[in-house]
């Protein structure tokens, strides 16, 4: 009788220590609670990082031979002292141009007809201009431009600006980049 208890008590310290052991296992999920406001149950995810794309370019050339084309845009622009140049491996070139105060210019070209812009801000106004030949699709807002996209057929270009272009600069930086 005795024996029977104690092989009973070894066998439930076994089971809690297995217990215990699972329980302790680290796990690579996060648990996301659902929403406080609505009701349900909580959602499972797995933290992924993608890896970057992009590879930084010393120049134009650089970034347009690791593109897979020419790539033409300004080299320096008035105002914007910081400039960084990257490409997508046979893929799309840019050059983005930053000031102190946070403004951007960024000019990019890539292979295909697509939108290569990569702003997806709603905007209050969208139209089409021919600049130089080209129909561009001209997004923004109180009268600037804050995103200008085109195609040849072959490329797809696009300027975007965080502070918006004026028509004259519009114009000089869609004729710049083709």
């Amino acid at each position: 009788m005795i024996m029977k208890k104690l092989f009973a008590c070894v066998l439930a310290l076994l089971l809690v220590l297995l217990s215990l052991a699972a329980c302790g296992e680290k796990n690579e999920e996060q648990i996301v609670e659902s929403d406080p406001g609505t009701r349900g149950p909580a959602e499972t995810t797995q933290t992924v990082q993608i890896p970057n794309p992009w590879t930084d370019c010393t120049s134009l050339e650089e970034a347009g031979k690791l593109a897979g084309f020419p790539f033409r845009a300004p080299d320096v622009l008035e105002g914007f002292p910081e400039k960084y140049i990257a490409a997508i491996e046979k893929e799309i070139a840019e050059v983005i141009f930053s000031n102190e105060d946070g403004t951007e210019v960024c000019f990019r070209k890539g292979l295909g007809t697509g939108d290569i812009s990569g702003d997806y801000n709603d905007y209050k106004t969208t139209e089409t201009r021919t600049i130089g030949g080209k129909t561009v699709t001209c997004k923004g807002n109180d009268g600037l431009v804050s995103n200008a996209a085109w195609t040849d057929g072959t490329y797809a270009y696009s300027v975007t600006s965080t502070a918006g272009m004026t028509a004259e600069q519009l114009t000089a930086w869609v004729e710049s980049l083709s």
